[in-house]
Parts: structure tokens; C-alpha cells; sequence
């Protein structure tokens, strides 16, 4: 064999040996691929429930369900729910909640609110990122809100409305009067006990129609088949009229209205036009707006509070006085007669 020919065997020898070893390192590096732990996280399921909270309001809650068929544990996993109009495609609203990691052959759930209107339809689309890279995506319809149910509205009655004069107060330099008149309602509760009800009182001139003064109350806990009082203090100028309008909230919604008359008209001064003498007089009121000014009666000066009535005064026995004495004179005198007609006797 000649020196060309052992060079040659030498380089074939080589060739077959660096092919054995490619062919042992690949089943190296593919038997490590199968060993390697990846996470992957996808959508198992989707649930969606709503209620209503008010006429105009839905609440949803989506519920998706993550399923991690991987051995290792994922990256920091987040689920976003948009909420899109169907009929413009136009985004309404979106909400993020966040989930964490997610181990390996673990499922968690995700549970996402949204508030909608009640109007339509709308296209949800949820969206599943795991360290800030969308990996999932799905898409659901849902329709018929406006079927869903109100809560329960309270079943209260205004029994009747009470105004008084709390004070009169001047201002400006004595050219201004104005008059707190004190608001009582007597609150009817026909249902079972309730509470986060909201009584708003406004007084409007009635000539202006303008607001003159509100008031906003907590009526608190309203017990069943009772009546409660309920009071609040509007400042108003004297010599108008006004209504006095009543509207009592509900889940921010207005359950029951009613109104009432101030009129304070009477005390402020009146022209006349006296015919015969063609000329115009000034009279003034016979009576005054502090003449109604009640006493207090233990109301407090805020808020919505049931009066407390003021203890009646406890009964104080009389001491004899002046009156006892003209007794006494007269059984004197009998008991000095009585002796003289003795001693004529004898």
C-alpha cells in the first residue's frame, strides 16, 4: 500500500469516526430536550354570571379557568377581560386581575368583575399574559341583561310631613331674614328591615322655581312594620313660598317622592292699590315669623335623628301657704264662741 492510499484509508477512518460522534451527540442533546421541564399554561373553561344592581347596571363576574399541563411552574400570570359593544365594536370597559404562578399540572381560577349597562349585547375577549406576553386568547357573546332583576326595592310609605319654624335669623345688615324650618317625615316601613336608604329634601321657591336650600340624610336602619322620624333643617328666606320636595334613595335610585307647602308669604310687607285715592300703600303683617318659632324639643342640630321627647316635669306637692290661713281664723272664732255660749249658760 503506497502513501496515497494509507492517507486516504486515515481520512476515511476519521470521516466514519466524527460521524459516530455527531450521531452520539444528537441523542445526547434530543434525549435532554425530552428531560427538559417546560410550563404550558392554556383556557380550560370560561363561566360567566351577572346580577343586576340597579335598573340601569349589571355586574358580571367571569370566571376563567387556567390549566398549567406543563411540569414546570409558569411565569407571573395575569388575565385581562375586555368588554366590547356589539353592535359598534367599541371597547366599553376592561379589567385586569392578577393570578400569579401557576404550578406544573395545576389549575387555578381567575375571577374578573366588570359593570355594564344594561343596554345590548356585548363581545368579551379574554386575554391570558405570562410575564407581560399574551400566550392565550379567547372570545365570548353574551345578551338579555336587560331580563335581569332589580334588587329588591324597600317598601316604605311617607305617612306625613311636619314643618316648623326652628329660627329666624337676620343678616346683611338687618335687611335679610331668612327662617330654618325644621323637616319632620314620618317614615312608614311596610317590608322587612332596611337600611342604606337616603332621604334627599329639597325647598324650591315656587314663583322662581328655584332651589333655595337641600339637605341630604341617612334614614339608617328602618325596622319592620314601625314608623320613624326623621328630621332635617333648610334655610330659607322669609317672605316666599316654597315646596318642599321629599325623595327617598335606593341603590342610587329614587324609590319614593313626596313634597309639601311652606308658605311664608304672609310675613313679609304687601302693596295695595287704594282705588278711590289712586295710590299705592305699603302694609305691614300683622303677625311676625318669630311668633311660630317653637321651643326646642331635643332635637339634634344634624342629621337624621328620631326626636327624643322632653321628660315631663315630675309633679311638685304644694307647701301650705296663705291659703290655710283663713281656716284657722275660723276655728278660732267657733271655738271663742263656743266658749261664751257656755258661760251665758251657766
Amino acid at each position: 500500500m503506497d502513501l496515497q492510499e494509507k492517507r486516504l484509508a486515515i481520512v476515511s477512518v476519521a470521516v466514519v469516526l466524527s460521524f459516530l460522534v455527531l450521531i452520539a451527540l444528537v441523542a445526547t442533546i434530543g434525549g435532554g430536550l425530552d428531560k427538559h421541564e417546560w410550563s404550558e399554561v392554556t383556557i380550560a373553561d370560561i363561566d360567566i354570571s351577572a346580577e343586576a344592581l340597579d335598573i340601569a347596571e349589571a355586574s358580571l363576574n367571569v370566571t376563567t379557568y387556567l390549566d398549567n399541563s406543563g411540569d414546570a411552574n409558569s411565569g407571573e400570570i395575569d388575565v385581562l377581560v375586555k368588554a366590547y359593544d356589539a353592535d359598534t365594536n367599541l371597547l366599553v370597559t376592561s379589567t385586569k386581575t392578577k393570578v400569579g404562578e401557576i404550578e406544573g399540572r395545576e389549575t387555578k381560577s381567575a375571577c374578573t368583575h366588570l359593570k355594564l349597562p344594561k343596554e345590548g349585547g356585548y363581545r368579551l375577549q379574554i386575554v391570558v399574559f405570562e410575564d407581560d406576553k399574551g400566550i392565550q386568547r379567547a372570545e365570548t357573546m353574551i345578551y338579555g341583561l336587560t331580563r335581569l332583576e332589580p334588587p329588591s326595592v324597600a317598601k316604605i310609605s311617607i305617612r306625613d310631613i311636619d314643618f316648623f319654624v326652628e329660627a329666624v335669623e337676620v343678616e346683611n345688615a338687618g335687611n335679610r331674614e331668612y327662617a330654618v324650618i325644621n323637616t319632620t317625615l314620618y317614615v312608614d316601613n311596610l317590608g322587612e328591615d332596611v337600611s342604606g336608604l337616603s332621604a334627599l329634601i329639597k325647598a324650591r321657591e315656587n314663583e322662581t322655581r328655584l332651589i333655595a336650600d337641600k339637605s341630604w340624610g341617612d334614614l339608617g336602619v328602618l325596622k319592620e312594620g314601625t314608623t320613624s322620624l326623621h328630621y332635617a333643617e333648610l334655610k330659607v328666606l322669609n317672605g316666599r313660598d316654597y315646596i318642599f320636595e321629599i325623595q327617598i334613595w335606593q341603590y342610587e335610585r329614587v324609590i319614593k317622592e313626596s313634597s309639601g307647602m311652606v308658605l311664608l308669604s304672609p310675613f313679609a310687607n304687601r302693596t295695595v292699590v287704594l282705588e278711590s285715592k289712586e295710590k299705592t300703600v305699603e302694609i305691614s303683617p300683622g303677625i311676625k315669623i318669630s311668633d311660630f318659632a317653637r321651643p326646642p324639643w331635643g332635637y339634634e342640630e344634624e342629621g337624621y335623628e328620631a326626636p327624643r321627647p322632653t321628660p315631663m316635669p315630675a309633679a311638685v306637692p304644694e307647701e301650705p301657704g296663705f291659703e290655710v290661713l283663713p281656716a284657722a281664723f275660723a276655728l278660732i272664732i267657733a271655738f271663742v264662741l263656743l266658749l261664751k255660749k257656755r258661760r251665758g249658760g251657766i
